[in-house]
């Protein structure tokens, strides 16, 4: 009879854990396309994180003097994602050097994920880099913060 029982409990401890194992993966979340991170500095600098996903998720967790406070995650209209998507790849991401670095101090560091189209590439930027991402931090919160969230 205790053999009956184990060999039950068993197999239900076995049914269960491939049920939880299979929902797990069905809810996880779309390949990430995008990120983006930046650091503080001793005056007014955005501090935020931002993630792209592919299908059309955005994840934006303003820290510090953004117009948008906390986390949030909405799914964009093809056209915000489409517009989005042109921000992010007008750098050449392939050219790109993994680190950007400058000597002046109390800059905001800004740490730029992109995997898409074949590309995986990860750059770190402090105070220098190409005109292709100089600005791009600025423009993507300011769409994010206008065109997503109507702030």
């Amino acid at each position: 009879m205790k053999y009956n029982f184990y060999s039950f409990a068993l197999v239900l401890l076995f049914l269960m854990s491939c049920k939880t194992s299979s929902s797990s993966t069905s809810a996880q979340k779309a390949e990430e396309i995008f990120s983006l991170n930046t650091t503080s500095c001793m005056g007014p600098c955005p501090v935020f994180e931002l993630s792209l996903y592919g299908d059309k998720s955005l994840v934006f967790n303003g820290k510090e003097n953004t117009e948008v406070s906390g986390k949030h995650e909405v799914v964009l209209t093809d056209e915000q994602f489409e517009a989005l998507l042109g921000i992010i790849e007008s750098a050449d991401w392939l050219s790109l050097d993994n680190e950007y670095k400058t000597n002046m101090m109390d800059l905001p560091t800004q740490k730029f994920t992109y995997n898409r189209k074949g590309i995986s590439k990860n750059v770190s930027r402090y105070g220098a880099g190409p005109e292709s991402i100089a600005n791009m931090s600025d423009t993507i919160l300011t769409f994010v913060q206008e065109q997503v969230f109507n702030k």
